[in-house]
């Protein structure tokens, strides 16, 4: 829960805490619903981290930028005319939406 700051967050209000909290752990919940049947492959890249086992599980900061890089990828390739865009400006936005996350 420390990837999305639980516990950090300061309002003036003692009900708007405990809102944010609540929010925090749905946000939680959801990610780690999304990436229930996900395979490991498919939710961590660790070849940027050639220190770190490769068949460590995922953890959920790896869930959850996975679930970032899917929807910003969709978000990008998902407006008229992408494919048809030069193949070196298509790598060009994958590799930023790699850096993104």
């Amino acid at each position: 829960k420390e990837v999305h700051g639980a516990g950090q967050q300061q309002l003036r209000h003692v009900w708007a805490n405990v809102a944010a909290f609540n929010l925090i752990l749905w946000m939680h919940t959801l990610i780690e619903l999304w990436a229930w049947r996900k395979p490991q492959s498919e939710l961590c890249d660790r070849s940027r981290s050639p220190w770190d086992k490769a068949a460590r599980r995922p953890s959920h900061a790896d869930r959850r930028n996975a679930l970032r890089r899917e929807s910003l990828g969709a978000g990008f390739f998902s407006a008229r005319g992408v494919r048809t865009l030069p193949r070196k400006i298509r790598e060009m936005v994958e590799s930023l939406l790699h850096l993104a996350t």
